[in-house]
C-alpha cells in the first residue's frame, strides 16, 4: 500500500524496495499513459503496450503492439542497451577432480555448457587451470598448487603470490572489450572449524560461532588487502571462492563475519542480489554428494551456501548454482557426471556504462 497511486511514482518505488532492486534496472510493462507516467517517474524503463488508447513515444520508452515475441534479452537491452556482459563461475574442483573417473573431460563439459567467460578455481591439484585453459583455447593464471583462473578473454595482469599455499587468493585482470577491464580473484579459505557443524552438531551459540571464524576472517582480510593494492581506477572487481563458511545474509541469528567483512569492503553477493529470499532460494553449494554426514551416524549433512561470486562495480543480470545430472552420494562417486563435491556458482554481469 502507498499513500499515492498512479500516476505518482510511489507504487513502483514501493515495488522496487520490496524486490531490493534499483528502479533503473527494472522494466515496467504498462498499457496506459497513467501507468507509464508512474513507472517513468520512479526511474524505471518502460515497455508500453497500449490497450485502450495510444501511448506516445519518449526517450527510454519502448512501444510494442503486444508482448508476443518479447524475450528476456529484449528486456535486458531496454535497461542497458550497450552494456557488455561477463559470465563468471566459481568452482571448487575437489582435489583437481581426481575422485571421479574421466574428470578432466567432465570438467570441460561443465564449463562449456555453463557459458562461462571466466572461471575462478579452487583445489586445482596444481595443473587443472593450465590443462583446462589449453583444452579450451583460453588464457590462464596458476597460483600455487590449489588456485587458478581461466578466461576466454585475454589476461593483461596477474596478481597475488604465485607460490600461494592451499589457502589464499590470487587474481587476474582481463580485457573484456576494448578499454573495458575487470579484475577477477579466486579465494580458498580454511575449512576448520566448520560453523554449520558446530551449530547443528555441537549446539554452539552465535557468539561462539563468530569467535571461531577468526582464521578465515584473517585470510579474507589479507585477500581484500591484496585486491585493493592491485586495483586500478575504475576497474570493477569480482571475488569468487570457496569460503568454507555461511553468509550473514542467510542466517538470521548469526552475523557471519567473513561475508560481512566482504560486504563492508564494498563487495555485493551476486546470488543474494538475484535471489534475496534465502528461504525460497537457499543456493546450497555444500554438498551435492553428501546428504548424510561422513561419520557413519546417519545424521543429515548440514547443507549450506559456502561458495560465492561477489562483485564491486558491476550489475547482476542473473545468478544461479550449478550441478549437472544427479550425482551419486559419497563414496560411490567415481562414475558421476558431476566431478566435484561442491556446486558451482555462475553469475552473469553487465559492465558499467562508460
Amino acid at each position: 500500500d502507498t499513500a499515492r497511486t498512479k500516476p505518482a511514482p510511489d507504487p513502483y518505488r514501493a515495488a522496487c524496495r520490496a524486490l531490493v532492486v534499483d528502479p533503473a534496472a527494472c522494466v515496467a510493462v504498462e498499457d496506459t499513459e497513467t501507468g507509464v507516467a508512474s513507472a517513468e517517474a520512479a526511474g524505471c524503463a518502460v515497455l508500453a503496450v497500449p490497450s485502450l488508447a495510444p501511448i506516445g513515444t519518449a526517450p527510454g520508452r519502448t512501444l510494442r503492439d503486444s508482448l508476443t515475441g518479447v524475450t528476456v534479452q529484449d528486456l535486458r537491452r531496454m535497461v542497458a542497451p550497450d552494456a557488455p556482459e561477463l559470465r563468471v563461475m566459481s568452482w571448487n574442483l575437489w582435489l583437481g577432480g581426481s575422485e571421479v573417473d574421466g574428470h578432466r573431460a567432465k570438467q570441460l563439459k561443465v564449463i562449456l555448457e555453463s557459458g562461462a567467460d571466466v572461471v575462478g578455481l579452487q583445489e586445482t591439484g596444481g595443473t587443472a587451470a593450465q590443462e583446462l585453459a589449453e583444452a579450451l583455447g583460453w588464457h590462464h593464471h596458476r597460483a600455487g598448487e590449489n588456485l587458478g583462473v581461466i578466461s576466454r578473454h585475454p589476461v593483461t595482469a596477474r596478481f597475488g603470490d604465485p607460490d600461494v599455499g592451499f589457502y589464499g587468493a590470487a587474481g587476474v585482470r582481463i580485457a573484456v572489450a576494448p578499454g573495458r577491464e575487470v579484475d577477477v580473484w579466486t579465494a580458498h579459505l580454511h575449512y576448520t572449524p566448520y560453523g554449520p557443524y558446530e551449530a547443528v552438531f555441537d549446539g554452539l551459540d552465535a557468539a561462539e560461532l563468530i569467535a571461531h571464524e577468526e582464521l578465515r576472517l584473517a585470510q579474507l582480510r589479507e585477500a581484500l588487502g591484496r585486491i585493493d593494492e592491485a586495483g586500478g581506477a575504475g576497474v570493477p572487481v569480482v571475488l569468487v571462492g570457496d569460503f568454507n563458511c555461511p553468509s550473514h545474509l542467510d542466517w538470521p541469528d548469526v552475523v557471519w563475519p567473513v561475508t560481512k567483512a566482504a560486504e563492508d569492503a564494498g563487495f555485493a553477493d551476486s546470488f543474494r542480489e538475484a535471489h534475496p529470499d534465502p528461504a525460497a532460494e537457499p543456493g546450497h553449494t555444500w554438498s551435492p554428494i553428501h546428504p548424510v554426514h561422513e561419520d557413519g551416524s546417519g545424521r543429515p549433512e548440514p547443507q549450506d551456501r559456502i561458495d560465492y561470486v561477489l562483485h564491486r562495480g558491476l550489475t547482476v543480470r542473473d545468478a544461479r548454482t550449478l550441478v549437472t545430472g544427479t550425482p551419486r552420494p559419497w563414496p560411490d562417486v567415481a562414475d558421476n557426471d558431476w566431478p566435484s563435491d561442491h556446486a558451482a556458482v555462475v553469475t552473469t554481469f553487465a559492465l558499467p556504462a562508460r
